[in-house]
């Protein structure tokens, strides 16, 4: 009978689709009806009358067999009609529906409600259906189902799907799920903690939730107490959240039980950016030598391949070489070394990349043009570059954007580049999946907004996922061979600085960077709530810690002691512990009454800060690392500035910006020129009041 046949035409997993479905129904009824009783028929019959949503057709059916069967039997049973409804939940898992997939895996808690993986799947389908609450956790019994799980196989990728979900749900039922399923599967537990580690990253901002993401990496350490992958993450995770004592004592452990020359450069590189940051520069000022020889001896010596995520730390490594000095010959050539070296030892295991379907059809005569990042947000790379978005030409361009680690429910990211943009996808920090998608997208030219703040970008660019690819905005140059251009203009690069960079520099006529404005909120400090007199000189400084160069600290504080009835406001994501004892320190040195110093706490948003800035008389300039969103935030809000100007990138930009807004008074050309715009600007009113017109009408 063509009816009896018919299953030998399709594909099994189609049975219980669409179309098929009528078919599996009147096949298994017509060859029971014959006779043919095995249980087998049962459990496909009963489960095609479960998806017409014939739920008690499908329990009276399944009944049938164990009504039969003697006790010795039943367990047998139980384990066929399992298999067969994990089989199918399984497949409607993974074609998306989640509907079905979930009704299918009720049913088997009830037939087994110890079946591991059904368990981790019906977790993940609450989750994914929006109904999730860690209270199911204990309704469930999952702690103990995983507890006892046995000997059976689970599905890694499942597992690991899971454990990534739930760290969005921070509870103490999640945590305690977490850390035992960490306990019960070792075989996995390597794979499992890397997931957790990778999704705490991704989570990480300087939020509540934190205090849960923390824990979480705490379970995974004190299983592996000495993996380098977790402890960076824990130190990235406490960076993060701005407790940098605690990510400072475990970049000292990182360091410690690093065992090969690659993984110390990737310890030694996140103790310092630590401490930098933190502003202890005391503590970090020996450590930066034991750096730089480590660099060297990478470069000199032959070391084994290691481990991908491990060789791409060592490709930012020499990033903060640049806070310490104005040496770009040095800088540049360990650099470009670094970049070389980590392309001719990974080529092999670079991104191989797939052939996918294009996001939307190209047009003859527009050039698309694809922009890679993991700023595009409230950051400052997203302030400055959200006016490319907006005045980009429509009829030459097609725009691409690429976040990384991005939340796409951000309302910055949908204003300004998401609605802004042809194309715009959100990545987790697979770099094989996001060079993948912009080499179908045939993307013209690509362009890198980290640069060196972001090793997962690196990798992609490494791969060469575009014709033409371009650096621009982020710290400096990647020195990557397979990246062309480097975006600069005429001041924030002197013309002697192609002898030492791999990419062509490509100077735009004015400034390689233009802002349309910046949003200005209410202020929420005064002179009052600082105790200082309306008639006093008020200097400021708001940049982070790695960029207050003790040098720098010395030379504001000599401003500070030549301009009576003066103040010195100091703004900046640090340890405020250690940043006030940096700066006390150096005062009493130069002979300045603490008294005389305010430390200004974080702020709600960017608003609230430019427009507390509107406090200070003048801006003082860090050096051999300038500002630069601070600087057009100075120069937006009509501000005076002082700033030192170095031979290298990070020591021209506000240079550049200045000189492109017409002013020339505080430009300085060394310490000493430093010093004296810094008195001069402090004592002379009618100049400052100069620079404000100026920068209000220019």
């Amino acid at each position: 009978m063509q009816t009896l046949n018919y299953l030998t035409l399709i594909n099994p997993e189609q049975k219980f689709d669409g179309v098929y479905l009528d078919q599996t129904v009147n096949y298994y009824e017509t060859i029971i009806n014959q006779g043919d009783e095995r249980s087998q028929n049962y459990w496909e019959l009963g489960l095609a009358y479960l998806i017409q949503h014939r739920e008690v057709d499908a329990q009276v059916t399944w009944f049938v067999p164990f009504d039969r069967a003697s006790e010795s039997e039943i367990d047998a049973l139980t384990n066929g009609l399992s298999i067969v409804l994990d089989r199918v939940a399984s497949q409607k898992f993974a074609a998306n529906a989640f509907d079905t997939a979930w009704l299918i895996s009720q049913y088997l808690r009830e037939v087994n409600s110890t079946h591991t993986n059904n368990l981790l799947r019906s977790i993940l389908l609450e989750i994914k259906l929006e109904r999730f609450t860690p209270e199911i956790l204990t309704e469930w019994q999952a702690v103990e189902i995983i507890a006892n799980h046995g000997n059976i196989s689970v599905d890694r990728e499942l597992l690991a799907q899971v454990l990534e979900s739930l760290c969005y749900f921070p509870s103490l039922f999640v945590s305690e799920f977490i850390h035992q399923c960490l306990l019960s599967f070792l075989e996995h537990q390597a794979h499992s903690i890397l997931t957790l580690g990778k999704t705490a990253l991704l989570i990480a901002r300087p939020s509540n939730q934190n205090q849960f993401i923390i824990k979480i990496l705490s379970i995974c350490q004190k299983l592996q107490p000495t993996n380098p992958v977790i402890l960076e993450i824990i130190c990235d995770v406490y960076y993060i959240s701005g407790k940098y004592r605690e990510a400072i004592n475990f970049s000292s452990l990182m360091y410690d039980v690093s065992d090969t020359l690659t993984s110390k450069i990737v310890a030694s590189y996140t103790r310092i950016r630590i401490l930098l940051s933190a502003g202890d520069w005391k503590t970090a000022g020996p450590l930066l030598s034991r750096h730089s020889q480590l660099l060297e001896n990478f470069l000199n010596e032959r070391p084994d391949i290691l481990e991908l995520s491990t060789n791409q730390g060592v490709l930012v490594s020499a990033v903060l070489l640049p806070c310490v000095a104005d040496r770009p010959d040095y800088f540049r050539s360990i650099q470009n070394q670094i970049a070389l070296k980590y392309l001719e030892y990974n080529r092999s295991q670079l991104v191989k990349i797939q052939i996918k379907p294009a996001s939307i059809q190209k047009q003859a005569d527009i050039i698309r043009i694809g922009y890679l990042g993991s700023t595009l947000r409230s950051h400052s790379v997203g302030w400055l570059s959200r006016w490319l978005w907006q005045y980009h030409d429509r009829e030459r361009f097609q725009v691409f954007t690429y976040c990384i680690n991005q939340n796409p429910e951000d309302l910055f990211y949908q204003k300004w580049f998401r609605d802004r943009s042809d194309v715009a996808d959100c990545f987790g920090n697979n770099a094989d999946e996001i060079a993948a998608k912009i080499y179908a997208d045939e993307v013209d030219i690509l362009i890198d907004l980290d640069s060196l703040t972001s090793s997962i970008t690196c990798k992609i660019l490494a791969a060469k996922p575009a014709p033409i690819q371009v650096s621009w905005l982020g710290w400096d140059a990647t020195g990557l061979p397979t990246v062309d251009y480097f975006i600069a203009d005429r001041y924030v690069l002197p013309a002697n600085a192609q002898d030492y960079y791999q990419e062509k520099i490509w100077r735009l006529p004015q400034s390689y960077l233009a802002v349309d404005g910046f949003e200005v909120g209410t202020p929420t400090i005064s002179r009052k709530d600082l105790d200082i007199p309306d008639d006093a000189v008020v200097y400021w400084s708001g940049q982070r810690g790695y960029k207050r160069h003790p040098d720098t600290v010395r030379a504001q504080m000599r401003i500070l002691k030549s301009v009576p009835n003066s103040y010195f406001l100091i703004k900046g994501d640090t340890d405020p512990t250690i940043i006030e004892e940096f700066f006390g320190q150096i005062a009493t040195e130069e002979g300045i009454d603490f008294s005389r110093l305010r430390f200004l706490g974080s702020v709600a948003d960017e608003y609230t800060h430019r427009a507390n800035l509107a406090i200070a008389d003048i801006v003082l300039d860090t050096f051999p690392y300038n500002g630069a969103t601070t600087t057009l935030e100075t120069l937006w809000m009509g501000i005076p500035m002082v700033t030192q100007v170095g031979q290298q990138f990070a020591a021209r930009n506000s240079y550049t910006f200045m000189i492109n807004a017409g002013i020339t008074e505080g430009i300085a050309w060394n310490e000493s020129e430093y010093i004296d715009w810094g008195v001069k600007l402090g004592l002379d009113r009618d100049l400052r009041m100069q620079v404000r017109e100026k920068l209000r009408s220019g």
